[in-house]
Parts: C-alpha cells; sequence; structure tokens
C-alpha cells in the first residue's frame, strides 16, 4: 500500500492566503470600526434622555433647573468642567459615586472615560466649595434664530444669562468622538454647544453629541429626533 503523503502549502501559495486574508480585513475594519462608534452614539444618546428625565423630574420637585458646575481650577472640558449636577445624585434621581470619585455621578461619558457627560444651564452657577456664586451667572450663547437657523458667526448671536430671556434653558453633551479640547477652545472659545456647527457629524466623525431643552419644553439636539 502507498503511503497517504498530505500535500504542504508552499511558500507562495501562504503568502497568496495571507495577501488574501489582509485584504479583507482591510476592507471589513473600517466597517466595524463605523459600526461600533454609532452603537456608541446610540448609548450616548439614551443616557442624555435618561439625565433629561432626572432634570425635568428635579425641575417638577424644586421649580428649577440645578446650576451650572464651572471648575475654576481647571476650566477645561478636558476634566470636570460642567460636569452632572450633585443635586440630581443627592436626590436621588440619578446614580452617585464614591466620596473619593472626581466624578459627580455614575453616569461617565462613553467617549470620555472618567468624566461624566457635561451639563450647561442658564442661571445660576457654582464655582468654589459647591457655593453658589452671589454674582457671577452661567451663561449660554445661541444663535440668532435658534433652532430653525444656527449661524456659526459670533456676531449673529448673543449670550443668554437669565432663565426667563433665555430660549434654551439647559444643554447636556457627550464630548463625542475624536474629542480635540484645543480644537474646541480654538474655533468655538466658550461658545458650543447650541449651535448646530458644534454637533456631531457624521462626515467629520467629530463634534458634541447633545441634548438640549428648549424654554417651550422641546428638547431637540444631534439625536435626530430619535429617542
Amino acid at each position: 500500500m502507498k503511503a497517504n503523503l498530505k500535500k504542504a502549502f508552499t511558500l507562495i501559495e501562504l503568502l497568496v492566503v495571507i495577501a488574501i486574508v489582509a485584504a479583507l480585513l482591510a476592507i471589513v475594519t473600517p466597517t466595524l470600526r463605523r459600526a461600533q462608534q454609532q452603537a456608541t452614539i446610540v448609548a450616548v444618546n439614551a443616557d442624555l434622555r435618561q439625565i433629561a428625565l432626572a432634570l425635568n423630574a428635579y425641575h417638577l420637585d424644586h421649580n428649577a433647573y440645578p446650576p451650572t458646575r464651572e471648575d475654576c481650577h481647571t476650566g477645561s472640558l478636558e476634566y470636570h468642567l460642567f460636569q452632572l449636577p450633585d443635586e440630581l445624585v443627592a436626590g436621588h434621581y440619578l446614580p452617585g459615586t464614591s466620596l473619593t470619585e472626581p466624578m459627580s455621578a455614575l453616569m461617565e461619558d462613553r467617549f470620555h472615560p472618567g468624566r461624566t457627560y457635561k451639563y450647561r444651564a442658564v442661571g445660576q452657577c457654582i464655582r468654589d466649595r459647591g457655593m453658589i456664586h452671589p454674582v457671577i451667572r452661567s451663561r449660554l450663547w445661541v444663535p440668532d434664530g435658534f433652532p430653525a437657523q444656527s449661524p456659526i458667526d459670533e456676531d449673529q448671536g448673543q449670550w443668554f444669562s437669565e432663565p426667563d430671556a433665555s430660549p434654551v434653558q439647559w444643554t447636556l453633551f457627550s464630548v463625542g468622538p475624536r474629542f480635540d479640547p484645543q480644537g474646541v477652545r480654538q474655533t468655538w472659545a466658550n461658545r458650543y454647544p447650541v449651535p448646530r456647527q458644534s454637533w456631531f457629524n457624521p462626515d467629520q466623525k467629530q463634534g458634541f453629541i447633545v441634548r438640549i431643552r428648549l424654554k417651550n419644553g422641546n428638547e431637540i439636539g444631534s439625536f435626530e429626533g430619535r429617542q
């Protein structure tokens, strides 16, 4: 009987197989990354909606929204500037963290680990030691004609510091994918995140993921009507 001989792959055949696998990975990997990013964006929008419900429940109980927290030590979105209000945790509207955690609530930005989602409202402002500042007010820059229009020009908008006058009551946002704090400072100064041009752009794969409460009670944002 003749022995069964197994034919081994030649070097050329192995190289061809490796080349085919590499080509398939090159095609599939970007698609997988886009799918993963889109899934994260959907999850972020769900988180922002949950926080929005907490804010509205707080407003029903207190007839006001919590004050904005400005971190005067860092003053940067890279750290804990505009983190979620402690009041939402103290009132059991949102889950809390341990006392040793720098995050105010157990609502971590999925695109910014170690930081909560951001919250900016018009009106009261907390800067030092958890105390409401007696003079300084939290402001939001709102484009003229917003939300129907949203010009980027800084001369086509204005700052609002009083809830009764502002068309926007509060904003919630994630820094989004490919967060560039230096670019935000240079491009937007402190006028984010109300203008639509600062919102997530699928083509650029960058920008804030936003939920905004208008004075008329409607909520809009980069989720484009999806709940």
